[in-house]
Parts: structure tokens; C-alpha cells; sequence
């Protein structure tokens, strides 16, 4: 496999990028640049891009900005978004609000459920618990309220328009929230649609395909690994 210098990139609150909506949106793309170039090591270096679940958004719209620096693109665990219609995240926004933190709770669990989690769920949705009662909960719905529900999310008319890399994506088996036509959707949203790919991580789950499942008794980190190698022969062709 090929040397990779990797940088984690992350969610706007991390930066201080304030506010709701699609405004503050190019702002926290500025930011993300920023924080790609500011070592003279990456400034102006080709990139590959990964982005999983919401992250895919963000990576999408550095694409749009970056255009042939831009290598390739990996998505996973999301479905690309549809032409003419607003961001997916503003409508779990819209709808957050409208169902409060239970609904926010219920949706974050079903990503990826865990018994302690469930457990955690039914209980507070029976008034069992309250929120606020336990510090490692209040804590995550204090961070998932800025993610999902006051959240920022792109202009679909703009800011995802531009990308001309290719895109490989990813579809977890086990993500309820990731449909087959959704992840061959991404395609749409490259000039480069030809050599775009979807493919199919069996028996992974939305946060699942991230780690190693078990082939033949032996556990590999199977989309990684297939980045990993898919990375060597677009640098390989370059």
C-alpha cells in the first residue's frame, strides 16, 4: 500500500464556525482549506478526499472548490443527495426540531445500535431517565443538537456544484439509512461520472465499515483496505 499523510478534518463546531443554515456554510469549506494548507508540507499538494455519513457533505464541497487537486473521492455510509432538492441535513435539521431530543436520540441510535444505547433510548423515552440526569448522555446531546439539529449544511444550488474528481462509494449492507440507488447517486454530482464507482461492504454498518469484520477467521478493515489499494493505482495512472 501506498505512504499516505493523513489530516482529520472536523465538524464545524470544532471550529467556532456559529449559526444555522445554509450561510455559514462557505465559511467552514474556507475553513477546512485552511486547515489542509497551512502546513507548507500539503499547501497545494493533490489530495484524496474520504468522507463518511455526514462527513461526505463537506468533502464534497471541498471538491467543488478544489476541482482537479482533487484525486478521487471516497464516500461512505451516505446517500448522495438529489438533484433540485434541499440538503439531507437540513430536513433531519427541520425535522429534529420538530420532534425534539427524543427524536434525535431515537435516530442516532438506529445508526448503529448498541444494547446499552437501546437501553439508554427506552428509557428516556419512557420518562425513566431524563437526559440532563446522565453526564455521558447530556454531553452527547449537547454535541448532536449543534451537528443535527442547530445545524449548518450546504446551498445545494452552488455548493456542491464543480466536482470534477471521481467518486468511490460506499454502502454498508447493515446501514439501514444507505440504499443501493442512493450510493449510485453520488455519480450524478461528478463530471467525472464514468470512472465513478459504488460498492457494496457486506455485513458492515453505518459506523461498522470504519473497523475490521472477520473474513476466513481473520479480521482487516475491508473499505479501508480497498481504499488503500484503489489509492495506489489512481497514483500508479497519475
Amino acid at each position: 500500500f501506498p505512504h499516505v499523510d493523513t489530516l482529520i478534518l472536523h465538524f464545524p463546531n470544532e471550529y467556532d464556525v456559529e449559526g444555522e443554515g445554509t450561510g455559514p456554510w462557505p465559511t467552514y469549506v474556507d475553513t477546512l482549506i485552511h486547515e489542509i494548507d497551512k502546513d507548507p508540507a500539503r499547501s497545494g499538494r493533490p489530495l484524496f478526499l474520504f468522507g463518511h455519513s455526514r462527513g461526505a457533505t463537506p468533502a464534497m464541497s471541498v471538491a467543488a472548490r478544489l476541482g482537479a487537486r482533487v484525486l478521487k473521492l471516497y464516500l461512505a455510509s451516505s446517500d448522495a443527495p438529489v438533484f433540485g432538492q434541499p440538503s439531507p441535513f437540513q430536513g433531519l435539521s427541520e425535522r429534529f426540531k420538530r420532534e425534539g431530543d427524543i427524536g434525535l436520540l431515537k435516530w442516532f441510535v438506529s445508526l448503529d445500535p448498541n444494547k446499552m444505547m437501546v437501553e439508554i433510548c427506552r428509557a428516556v423515552e419512557s420518562g425513566e431517565m431524563k437526559i440532563e440526569d446522565t453526564p455521558f448522555v447530556n454531553d452527547m446531546m449537547k454535541l448532536m443538537r449543534k451537528q443535527y439539529k442547530d445545524a449548518i449544511f450546504p446551498d445545494m444550488g452552488k455548493d456542491l456544484e464543480g466536482v470534477c474528481s471521481p467518486i468511490l462509494a460506499f454502502r454498508p449492507e447493515m446501514d439501514a439509512t444507505c440504499s443501493r440507488a442512493g450510493t449510485e447517486r453520488w455519480k450524478e454530482w461528478t463530471s467525472a461520472w464514468d470512472r465513478s464507482r459504488a460498492k457494496t461492504v457486506v455485513g458492515a454498518t453505518h459506523m461498522g465499515c470504519l473497523g475490521p469484520q472477520q473474513i476466513d477467521g481473520q479480521e482487516e478493515c475491508i473499505m479501508i483496505k480497498e481504499i488503500l489499494k484503489d489509492m495506489a493505482k489512481v497514483m500508479a495512472e497519475a
